[in-house]
């Protein structure tokens, strides 16, 4: 089982400290820790940060054959400063990954099968976002997951919408349901309203994830929406949780075709990373044996 993680790879700066992460890159990675394969399809600055990026790919697991390098544009990176102790981040723009081309990956994919293409919003902000379309028309897949991440500056309606066309499973967060159905229906709609009108816009989708923090998730499936409760955990970095709570549930997903059980797995393992320092921590030998 292989899935093709498309989009960022960058630099969180959190007091001059470099922290590697995007979420295509966190999602892959936590993909291998289940137990599955990973390629990352992205690009990288010619640059200290673009090298030493590429070496803890590696080091990751995760299939680094479809990193590009650039040598006009540095590698991606966010510098964050706290506010009255709230996160304050800037994302780059025109960076590496704004500028994925499909023409250099495209004979190694004419050549290797995916199960899954994972992408989300931040990469389709620039040049990779028509490369992004490029890939989903000349190639198939059993299933594409778009996890929405909305970010401050990079995206629009535009993106949104051939997102959602192009999935058959959406992951969201309960705050940006608030702001997609002011995009799409021009009104604030509650979770049962969101969905039922998401899915007669856009068919395609078979399934809804609504993440909730600490109270779990919520599963769109066979019509119904399911409220998957978490287990309480002590919060110490909550950095890549999302992601790992993703990877869980796909990697859960194309072995089980169970959206309930891969959304309680999910649950775990995000709540496992929340209360583990690091975006990508070692997973536990009774982590590892949710997969099994």
């Amino acid at each position: 089982m292989k899935v093709l993680a498309f989009g960022e790879v960058l630099w969180d700066i959190i007091n001059d400290d470099d922290h590697l992460g995007g979420a295509p890159l966190n999602f892959a990675a936590h993909f291998v820790k289940c137990g599955g394969d990973a390629a990352i399809m992205s690009k990288l600055g010619k640059d200290q940060r673009g090298e030493t990026a590429y070496e803890r790919i590696n080091k990751l697991g995760v299939d680094a054959s479809y990193v590009q390098w650039d040598d006009q544009h540095p590698t991606g990176t966010v510098p964050i400063k706290l506010v009255n102790g709230q996160p304050e981040y800037f994302i780059v723009p025109g960076v590496a990954y704004d500028f994925i081309d499909f023409d250099a990956a495209k004979d190694q994919l004419d050549q290797d099968h995916f199960d899954v293409l994972y992408f989300g919003t931040v990469a389709q902000r620039g040049a990779s976002g028509e490369t992004l379309k490029k890939v989903i028309e000349n190639h198939s897949f059993k299933h594409r997951f778009y996890d929405v991440n909305l970010r401050k500056d990079c995206y629009n309606e535009a993106i949104i919408r051939f997102s959602l066309a192009n999935t058959d499973i959406f992951k969201v967060s309960e705050e940006e349901i608030n702001e997609i159905s002011l995009m799409l229906f021009e009104t604030k709609l509650q979770q049962a309203d969101f969905i039922r009108r998401l899915i007669k816009l856009y068919p395609n989708i078979k399934h809804v994830i609504i993440t909730a923090g600490g109270d779990g998730c919520y599963v769109y499936d066979k019509l119904a929406l399911h409220h998957i409760k978490s287990e309480p955990v002590h919060v110490v970095d909550a950095i890549g949780a999302g992601d790992s709570f993703s990877a869980a549930f796909m990697y859960t997903y194309v072995n089980t075709a169970d959206a309930i059980k891969s959304a309680t797995i999910a649950n775990k393992i995000g709540g496992f990373v929340a209360a583990s320092s690091g975006a990508i921590p070692e997973y536990s030998e009774e982590i590892k044996g949710l997969f099994s």
